[in-house]
């Protein structure tokens, strides 16, 4: 069993009784610590992939020591100007010993739903069409956008919906800032998922 997880902005591959270095943590020798940002778990052959992370899941690791790294010298230096500078540096790092990988849900979300659950988010096909059917003024966009819409002969959520993005982007007026501003405003009415 193994997971990746993230922390101090690196992706660490982990296994349980693994001694890794990370970037210095503010904690304790001895100190145990939960790290919830895992980015993907695989035990056995079965992988989880976070969206970005997988939920419920962290990994538990104990503080082993706390350092720094060996020197590195930075030297400055122009030619022609009597310029130089010299500097050292040491990182300083965490060393954690990995205790245990939790699942969490992880198990759980790769289950299917259950039929009872499947069909009571059934909408009947008419409703769906009288969804689609709502003008794109009721979306709350900004007046440049809304007319650059209008301009192009998309008038409801139906012809927003059936056009792709790079025929949005072709639209004189239309550009990215007003393709993210039209994906928030879908998503909040709930016409699009994430």
């Amino acid at each position: 069993m193994y997971a990746i997880i993230e922390t101090g902005g690196k992706q660490y591959r982990v296994s349980p009784g693994q001694s890794i270095e990370v970037e210095n943590l503010s904690a304790e020798i001895g100190q145990t610590l939960e790290i919830g940002s895992v980015l993907l778990l695989a035990n056995d052959g079965d992988v989880v992939v976070g969206t970005p992370t997988v939920e419920g899941a962290a990994v538990r690791a104990t503080v082993v020591d706390q350092g720094r790294g060996r020197k590195v010298t930075v030297f400055k230096f122009r030619s022609g100007n009597r310029y130089q500078r010299k500097l050292g540096h040491r990182q300083a790092y965490t060393r954690l010993l990995i205790q245990d990988i939790l699942t969490g849900r992880a198990e759980e979300e790769r289950r299917e739903p259950s039929p009872a659950v499947a069909e009571e988010k059934a909408v009947p096909v008419e409703e769906v069409a009288a969804a689609l059917e709502v003008s794109i003024e009721e979306l709350d966009l900004a007046s440049r956008v809304m007319s650059a819409l209008k301009g192009a002969g998309l008038g409801s959520v139906q012809d927003l919906l059936q056009a792709d993005d790079e025929e949005l982007l072709a639209i004189r007026g239309f550009g990215p800032k007003a393709l993210e501003q039209l994906h928030a405003a879908l998503k909040e009415k709930g016409f699009i998922q994430k």
